[in-house]
């Protein structure tokens, strides 16, 4: 069976780019007669709250989107015990280190020109000093309280794989995110590749659908998915959603104010259905001429469609 997901972080209310991962995710599935389930990516405690995430249920539920109850639902924050084990397992297969560097000493490490924007495929790779460390100058940093991050070491491989919108997509490993990415890390915070890699394996979710912004992600996530002994899921990128001044849209901005799903509801007064035509439009799904669609009528257009915009990039009007 197919089963597919949406895991939102609640730092705020969902907004058009929000909708559109979820809507999509959930065509995905459904158009397979699949089951989509809904976790927390809640690890960001300064910046999650509780009352976001029922906010983002109601948002769900409005736009007709259920997720499987018969599943439970997966809050990060409360599986520190599974973030662990799956930790001990990759350092006991000799695949992490212990990290004491900064941000900005490890961009200091690459020179400007050869940086790549933002997780671009291409960026040169910066080996991490750290990563060959001695043992006596790491217990001496421990015993000058400095604290250290756990990294997850990479190696010099080529990655491949299908991506079920945008094609084949193939990438240096290493260059893909430009540096070993921290699996754990120095305040103890549990990192997005390690969580979201352990989760998608144990839900036993097989189609991830997403912005294309993690298209670059997708590669660190099935190698460490492979490494604790599971199946890689597929992977289906979409469109990114930016507002009108050409930036990305972020909840922990306040959903960019008009473009939030309760704005369409609450100022704008449109309909779910409304609100479900303008995301597939805006995301370049080619649709009949009309203002609203029901789920039904999307999942006939969704078995059919293809992106139309030439860049993996859309406006919102």
């Amino acid at each position: 069976m197919v089963v597919g997901r949406y895991a939102p972080s609640p730092t705020g209310y969902m907004h058009y780019g929000n909708a559109a991962a979820a809507l999509a995710s959930w065509l995905d599935v459904r158009v397979r007669d699949g089951k989509w389930l809904l976790r927390i990516e809640d690890l960001d405690k300064e910046r999650c709250r509780p009352e976001y995430v029922e906010a983002l249920k109601e948002d769900l539920l409005w736009l007709g989107l259920e997720w499987d109850c018969s599943e439970p639902l997966f809050v990060q924050s409360e599986r520190n015990h599974i973030y662990e084990s799956a930790l001990k397992q990759l350092e006991d297969q000799g695949q992490t280190y212990h990290c004491f560097c900064t941000r900005a000493q490890l961009s200091a490490i690459a020179s400007a020109p050869q940086e790549g924007e933002g997780g671009e495929v291409g960026r040169r790779y910066r080996a991490n000093p750290c990563e060959h460390i001695a043992c006596s100058q790491f217990f001496q940093m421990q015993q000058e309280g400095k604290r250290s991050s756990i990294r997850l070491k990479l190696p010099d491989i080529e990655d491949e794989f299908t991506d079920l919108h945008f094609g084949v997509q193939k990438a240096s490993l290493r260059e893909s995110i430009g540096s070993d990415p921290v699996l754990r890390r120095s305040d103890g915070m549990w990192a997005y590749q390690l969580a979201v890699s352990v989760d998608d394996a144990l839900q036993g979710v097989n189609i991830v659908t997403r912005g294309v912004d993690l298209m670059t992600s997708a590669h660190v996530q099935r190698y460490i998915i492979r490494s604790l002994g599971y199946e890689v899921p597929q992977y289906a990128h979409i469109p990114l959603l930016m507002g009108l001044d050409g930036m990305r849209l972020a909840k922990r901005n306040g959903g960019n104010g008009q473009y939030t799903i309760r704005y369409a509801r609450e100022v704008e007064h449109i309909s779910p259905g409304q609100f479900i035509a303008r995301v597939l439009g805006i995301m370049g799904v080619i649709l009949p001429v009309v203002d609203s669609l029901s789920l039904d009528e999307a999942l006939d257009c969704w078995g059919r469609h293809a992106f139309t915009c030439g860049d993996a990039v859309s406006i919102v009007k």
